[in-house]
């Protein structure tokens, strides 16, 4: 009989207080929610995603938009993150969108232009005394994670996890349903790549738009791993190293010939699903997060 040990590894305790969005959108290769619920409008051109997956991030030029029943109404709580690397940084990039052309009845996202070696990114909500504007450094064709937040009462903006400016005391009574990309009001005007487009029903935390970060990015982070997974690896064969692998993203490895002397199957998993599989050789290039760990032995009695 096949013997089955699960092993947590917890490498970062925030993860206890993370949250699950309403909805997300990956760009594998299609338009569609994570659940095929819903899906943006438009003929999209897929491209490489920031772990260099071909067809996995969608390029946009153009405006695109979906009706989504999740996104929140009037003051409340809401968060959106999303992945871009632009491809232009002389023209506005509206990056997403929604709401009404009124007062404090939007909430979006704006990179102006450069303008030296810095742009104003803005969390629009119509009409100046809304908008929450911070000047940052932008280089063209390099990914960054933006969440932008708002509380009932505080709004914030993130960039790479880190919190770039909050503001309170703002109305943001967003109103409908119409997520656009690409597109502010009437006027369109982007030129980037995006991935990983997430919508939340709550404000995320400091630490927790942190953690979604540091789960998600692409990097050089080793996992801590437990002593009898280390020791399964030890006998392995020789370690081919694959890039780093993001929930949703990467499809799974062929599994490697198996030894006489180590006949053990290591599966990946992370939010439910499985992003690893075969011996797990590559299992120190995941990126910081947590993991469930499932190792099988194969060997029969």
């Amino acid at each position: 009989m096949k013997k089955i040990l699960l092993t947590l590894l917890f490498v970062n305790f925030l993860t206890a207080n993370a949250q699950n969005p309403v909805q997300e959108f990956n760009f594998n290769g299609n338009l569609n929610s994570a659940d095929n619920t819903i899906s943006f409008l438009g003929a999209p051109v897929f491209v490489n995603d920031r772990m260099g997956m071909p067809k996995s991030a969608l390029r946009l030029t153009k405006a695109y938009q979906a009706v989504i029943g999740e996104l929140p109404q009037d003051n409340k709580p809401k968060t959106i993150s999303v992945w871009v690397k632009f491809n232009a940084i002389n023209i506005p990039n509206y990056i997403l969108g929604y709401g009404a052309a009124v007062n404090g009845q939007y909430f979006g996202l704006v990179q102006q232009p450069v303008s030296g070696s810095n742009s104003d990114l803005s969390l629009v909500g119509w009409g100046d005394n809304n908008n929450v504007i911070v000047s940052v450094p932008l280089v063209k064709e390099t990914w960054y994670m933006y969440s932008i937040t708002y509380d009932g009462n505080i709004s914030k903006i993130y960039r790479n996890g880190e919190l770039l400016k909050s503001m309170g005391g703002i109305q943001r009574s967003a109103k409908g349903y119409i997520l656009n990309l690409g597109k502010l009001n009437t006027s369109t005007s982007i030129n980037v790549d995006i991935d990983d487009l997430r919508l939340y029903s709550v404000a995320m935390t400091d630490e927790q738009v942190r953690e979604a970060y540091n789960s998600s990015k692409l990097n050089d982070v080793a996992v801590s791993e437990t002593t009898s997974v280390s020791n399964s690896l030890a006998s392995n064969t020789s370690k081919k190293a694959v890039a780093a692998p993001i929930t949703g993203k990467a499809s799974a490895p062929s599994v490697l010939p198996e030894t006489k002397k180590s006949a053990k199957i290591i599966e990946v998993f992370s939010q439910g699903r499985q992003i690893m599989s075969a011996n797990a050789s590559n299992i120190t290039d995941l990126p910081e997060g947590t993991y469930l760990i499932k190792v099988i032995n194969s060997n029969k009695k």
